[in-house]
């Protein structure tokens, strides 16, 4: 019980923060619009590359690229949200409200505490997942005519996906403990590495002899089991969008998910203990930059 009222409260408090206790109705607006700016960034680029190919007679980009990276963007921001807002939170927290340090010697659990600061980010990532998905869906006859939604395999991602996130955030939010407000920049040269070798806009196929690296990431099973479980499989005629993950079955993608995670939230719990004893011991859970 006495994690839950942490998880509850922290995740209140991280709600209220994102939003900076602003209207629902201008918050819902800016989650509408950013997610969804992005995604169309994306199509008019494929849109562009599209009539480019037409104009010049070379092969035209397969149907499915479309709703391939379409999908696979909306899908990601929940990462990416996810892992900047537990890195934010360890410095809002630390530089702007000076409170970090009464947190840590409070009652209160501190990786609950940031475990419920995470929550109210991934809830801010869902929904913008599910609006840009919807949009897409409305605009794009591409994306309604790959639509097949496994109800079975998307609950088994999603929940296996939900402990990668956290993984993946206490990471970077380790760090985060021991390093300056700078420090902040850090989760978005990470979320953007893991964006380019997971295959977010492109199938690992292209990357050479970093598909290795690719096949190391839990994010890079993660996107191609979202994408089977919204799109179905590839078609046999899709060309360049096969990868090495192709020909993989949905029970392989989620073994291979799950071990890769299983390391992933090992190798965060060790990073977090040893980052937060430093962090303590040498009084940076205090120090700020006095901005």
């Amino acid at each position: 019980m006495h994690h839950l009222r942490t998880l509850r409260l922290a995740t209140w408090l991280g709600w209220q923060l994102e939003t900076n206790w602003a209207s629902p109705w201008l918050f819902t607006l800016y989650t509408f619009v950013k997610p969804i700016s992005g995604s169309l960034m994306l199509v008019c680029m494929f849109i562009a590359a599209d009539n480019t190919a037409e104009f010049l007679g070379k092969p035209r980009p397969p149907k499915e690229f479309l709703p391939f990276m379409y999908v696979s963007n909306a899908c990601y921001g929940l990462v990416g949200t996810v892992m900047f807002g537990l890195s934010y939170a360890v410095i809002r927290d630390r530089e702007h409200f000076r409170m970090l340090k009464y947190i840590y010697i409070s009652p209160a659990h501190f990786q609950t505490y940031f475990l419920g600061r995470g929550l109210a980010q991934a809830v801010e990532g869902i929904v913008g997942g599910i609006v840009n998905i919807g949009v897409g869906l409305l605009l794009f006859s591409q994306m309604r005519s790959s639509l097949g939604i496994d109800v079975g395999w998307l609950a088994v991602y999603l929940t296996i996906g939900a402990a990668m996130f956290w993984a993946c955030g206490m990471i970077i939010a380790a760090a985060m403990l021991n390093m300056s407000r700078s420090g902040m920049f850090l989760s978005e040269g990470v979320a953007g590495l893991v964006y380019l070798l997971s295959g977010v806009v492109f199938p690992i196929s292209v990357l050479g002899w970093a598909q290795n690296i690719s096949l190391c990431l839990p994010t890079t099973y993660w996107l191609e089991g979202m994408r089977r479980s919204l799109m179905g499989p590839l078609p046999e005629d899709s060309g360049s969008l096969r990868s090495a993950l192709t020909p993989w079955t949905n029970q392989e993608l989620a073994i291979a998910l799950a071990i890769t995670t299983a390391a992933l939230v090992i190798a965060a719990q060790l990073f977090w203990r040893w980052s937060e004893r430093r962090a303590w011991r040498i009084g940076r859970l205090e120090e700020n930059s006095g901005a």
